[in-house]
């Protein structure tokens, strides 16, 4: 097989530099013809991995596979790609990063490189599991889909509350590594948080106030294990809407830790609906709260609000 190796050489403080050599030696030891990627910035990997998947057109050799080493934004920037040139190839995942929570959620390996691989090559034999796709698209001023702009896609949760503006702080730091950022982030916001104005409609309904969490998942987690929608199923066709009502600083600290075993679902201020389409709405009438955080997704920035989040069911075939 002709394999993309897609190396994010910054995810996991470096971790992904690192086990790339042994990784693409492993492969090609097995008989495959590999060509690795390095990217050093999200639009350059991109184009990277374009310009490689389209090669058939000029008459090149066509890719069998796309394997991403790194964290769950390199499967992010290699979803793209493949949804937009070649949704047909399969992506392969080996988890270097901070959170590899798709990795989590797939129950890939995720620390001793030599497995993973091992694990990896035995998926190349096998048919590639089709998972479900979550597709982000902004909406217009009219509440409608602003076809101007291209779809985002994602395979985790899509988020746009304390859990988006965490993690954007959690993106912001250089140290520690790991997820204790994202504990660091928390402590942060927890520091002036009042709630956030934002409105969460599912398959047409209101879902009321949803200031604190706002977490829409195709799959269960975040943050490197944050058991945000701990039922979430990557091929049922469904998302997993979990959202919050506004709580004091006191609450959410006692509350927002149980994500880690997926315990918060049972709290009295937390609601869990399952949806085909959900709308994420900025609330411009709620007072005194702060304006909501973009919406993030698969550990990456995505857009401003409003966006409307759905799936596309089994579009994207998985080694897995």
């Amino acid at each position: 097989m002709r394999l993309a190796v897609l190396v994010n050489p910054r995810s996991g403080g470096g971790r992904g530099a690192r086990v790339a050599p042994g990784v693409v030696g492993m492969l090609r030891e097995a008989g495959h013809d590999v060509v690795e990627l390095r990217g050093s910035s999200v639009a350059e990997a991109a184009a990277l991995l374009t310009r490689e998947v389209t090669r058939p057109a000029a008459g090149g050799v066509p890719v069998d596979a796309v394997v991403s080493v790194g964290g769950d934004g390199g499967i992010h920037v290699a979803l793209g790609v493949l949804r937009e040139h070649a949704p047909g190839v399969p992506l392969g995942i080996l988890a270097a990063g901070s959170g590899n929570d798709l990795a989590r959620s797939l129950d890939l390996p995720l620390r001793d490189p030599v497995t993973q691989t091992a694990h990896l090559l035995a998926s190349l034999s096998r048919p590639a599991r089709m998972l479900d796709l979550g597709r982000v698209r902004p909406l217009g001023p009219d509440g409608a889909v602003d076809e101007t702009r291209e779809p985002l896609w994602f395979l985790n949760v899509a988020s746009a509350g304390v859990d988006a503006a965490v993690n954007a702080r959690a993106n912001a730091m250089r140290r520690p590594r790991g997820k204790s950022r994202y504990l660091l982030g928390l402590a942060a916001e927890l520091v002036r948080f009042r709630g956030y104005a934002v409105r969460v409609v599912a398959d047409g309904a209101d879902l009321g106030d949803c200031g604190t969490i706002v977490a829409v998942g195709n799959s269960r987690s975040i943050g490197g294990g944050m058991l945000i929608a701990p039922a979430a199923n990557l091929s049922d066709g469904l998302l997993d809407v979990v959202v919050a009502r506004t709580v004091g600083r006191a609450l959410l600290a006692s509350v927002f830790p149980r994500v880690y075993s997926g315990s918060h679902v049972t709290h009295p201020i937390v609601r869990v609906v399952r949806a085909r389409t959900v709308d994420v709405l900025p609330d411009p009438d709620v007072l005194g709260r702060a304006p909501a955080p973009r919406l993030h997704a698969d550990g990456e920035e995505l857009c401003e609000l409003p966006a409307r989040v759905d799936l596309l069911p089994r579009a994207i075939p998985v080694l897995a």
